[in-house]
């Protein structure tokens, strides 16, 4: 019996089943396995809908497959290369938008930067947040590794990507101003005046801004519990309104300092066009101890119970029952 005789003898009888039609159901299944393949799975993503469903049973720093699996994974190296492409789209972005504010020479400066971040950052991670999971920053997937989000393997590709893009980003940069006016824009960013600002006082808020970030992007994007309150399409947005609030509040702190960097990649990057990574030290090192710190801090209140804070949930719960059946039978 064909598909349209099937058809007009359910529309005839009602109560014959609706036809079904197997070529429907195999498109659905091929779409379903496609997007499980193609969608970056872990817990570090930015689509939280690709994150894992089971809970890891072990802590990250005691389980193999986290620390030294997935290095022969193709998707995770696919995933890598559009890491790299993106973060060299970012921040080639990122500083023309700063050769257009100095050519502007506008006082509002700071409340620009804040506002283009806020969507220049937002809309990559919706760009790559499904091939990659969209970290685009080599403080976010430091942090991650080191919070148990990101898988060793991962994570160690995603930074060689990173920096391999902000370096290409960098490269274009120089191309397009040229040597004099990379100089005159510093780079685009991450500079500061030692006549100003000493360079301790430049780490500390390296430091500190990077750790007050990574806490905002944890909040409404990264941490598996955040899509219950924020859900799973407006991380990335808030993602981007939280870069954009540390960079415009930073970036008047002192003159001739330019803000925060709180992206080692991206501070590559305008270094590259500057031709001087002399200062690259604290664009790195003060973006590691904010992630670290993060991470200490995320590890003592992790994403999953333990099995043990399971069981123990459990215990409680079971002994709570026990009571109010206990008062009962006294009443």
């Amino acid at each position: 019996m064909t598909m349209l005789d099937r058809s007009q003898k359910a529309a005839m009888d009602p109560n014959e089943p609706p036809p079904h039609d197997d070529n429907i159901c195999r498109r659905r299944e091929s779409s379903d396995d496609t997007h499980v393949e193609d969608v970056a799975e872990f817990d570090g993503t930015f689509a939280p809908i690709a994150r894992p469903k089971e809970k890891r049973l072990l802590p990250w720093y005691r389980d193999r497959e986290y620390l030294i699996g997935g290095w022969v994974d193709r998707a995770t190296w696919k995933a890598a290369v559009v890491e790299s492409m993106g973060t060299a789209g970012y921040v080639f972005i990122s500083g023309q938008v700063a050769a257009t504010l100095h050519s502007y020479d506008t006082l509002q400066v700071g409340a620009y930067i804040g506002i283009s971040n806020i969507f220049l950052l937002s809309t990559f991670i919706y760009a790559t947040a499904a091939i990659t999971g969209g970290h685009l920053n080599p403080l976010v997937t430091f942090s991650a590794i080191f919070a148990g989000i990101c898988p060793f393997s991962r994570g160690i590709l995603y930074l060689c990507g990173q920096t391999l893009g902000g370096a290409l980003g960098g490269g274009v940069l120089a191309g397009v101003w040229g040597h004099a006016r990379s100089k005159q824009l510093h780079g685009g960013s991450c500079f500061y005046d030692p006549a100003e600002m000493s360079t301790g006082q430049v780490f500390l808020n390296e430091i500190f801004a990077s750790f007050v970030l990574l806490f905002l992007v944890y909040g409404v994007g990264l941490d598996p519990r955040q899509t219950a309150v924020v859900g799973a399409r407006l991380g990335p947005l808030l993602v981007g309104v939280s870069l954009g609030l540390l960079t415009f509040a930073t970036s008047g702190v002192a003159p001739g300092y330019s803000g925060a960097g709180m992206n080692p990649a991206r501070c590559f990057a305008f270094g590259i066009a500057d031709r001087d990574l002399s200062t690259q030290w604290i664009w790195w090192f003060g973006p590691a101890i904010g992630a670290l710190l993060l991470a200490f801090s995320y590890n003592m209140v992790p994403p999953h119970p333990s099995p043990g804070d399971e069981e123990g949930e459990k215990d409680s719960h079971s002994n709570a029952t026990l009571h109010r059946h206990a008062t009962a039978s006294h009443v």
